[in-house]
């Protein structure tokens, strides 16, 4: 937060600059805005409004993070009605680029996906899950700070379209040849537990407390009208329409057993084959804590 004071300060010392703030959903995280979105997409919408001024989550963020991102998304709006140029930028998940595949393996996605090939099972969950490449969110970002200095300061959404769900995505999986099946979500959640307590060697360890609580309810987000987004990128020629499907999970797969996070699925005539990556000099290198 302090360090977007700091931020304003430089943008708003002698000529005036143009400021572009990666942000969070984690500022909206609350239940009033799934709550919101959900009667707005019931009412034939597309979910919260790039409009909304937060003033919903200015109590009960329950993490550091999105208390962060609160104040600083609160300050900057502030400075666009005081005149700064820019935007505010607000992705959910942002994983690997899309033409490298490098990504950080620390990610709880990431940590889901390795941890679900150990146990051999994901967990059927319905839920959306908005996940976009990193270049994506980058080239987002990039055109903010290029466009006009008298247009308006706004949020922009970023969200997948179409927006993969957590059970599809991890669906992927076993398309690639991984052995592993979909289980109900709590009979999951107790073979998890049960596979830490016996090995402690899962990657999912570190994060037991946020899986084995509610993962269906912690995991459903708002849904986000990103029409600010959309205008700006169709406005620049660029490419709209952005998700992670299932060639995309490919490259990701690929990098990460390149990159020694993962083990190459067994041989199977009829999956999905991983593709070949063109590895930069020295190689895939994980990214992160631990690949545990």
């Amino acid at each position: 937060m302090l360090a977007t004071v700091e931020v304003l300060a430089l943008a708003a010392t002698t000529k005036p600059k143009t400021l572009s703030f990666v942000s969070s959903t984690a500022a909206i995280e609350k239940g009033h805005y799934v709550r919101m979105s959900d009667d707005i997409v019931q009412a034939g919408g597309q979910g919260v409004p790039e409009s909304d001024d937060l003033s919903a989550a200015a109590t009960g963020l329950t993490q550091g993070y999105g208390q962060t991102k609160w104040v600083s998304e609160r300050l900057i709006l502030e400075a666009g009605r005081r005149g700064l140029a820019g935007g505010i930028v607000r992705p959910a998940y942002v994983v690997g680029d899309s033409t490298s595949a490098v990504t950080n393996t620390d990610d709880f996605i990431w940590r889901l996906v390795k941890g679900c090939i150990q146990l051999g099972h994901i967990p059927d969950i319905h839920n959306a899950i908005n996940m976009v490449p990193v270049d994506h969110v980058a080239r987002i970002t990039s055109l903010l700070a290029l466009q006009s200095p008298l247009a308006p300061l706004a949020v922009h959404h970023v969200t997948a379209h179409p927006n993969p769900r957590f059970n599809e995505f991890l669906s992927a999986l076993a398309r690639y040849g991984y052995p592993v099946q979909k289980t109900e979500y709590l009979p999951w959640r107790t073979l998890l537990e049960q596979h830490v307590l016996r090995s402690q060697d899962n990657a999912l360890f570190p994060l037991l407390h946020m899986v084995l609580d509610d993962l269906p309810t912690s995991t459903k987000a708002a849904a986000l009208d990103d029409r600010n987004t959309i205008n700006l990128l169709r406005t620049a020629g660029e490419r709209e329409s952005v998700t992670v499907d299932d060639k995309q999970m490919g490259l990701y797969l690929a990098w990460l057993v390149a990159a020694g996070f993962l083990d190459a699925p067994p041989a199977n005539e009829t999956a999905l084959k991983l593709p070949k990556l063109k590895l930069q000099n020295g190689g895939a290198r994980a990214i992160g804590r631990s690949g545990r």
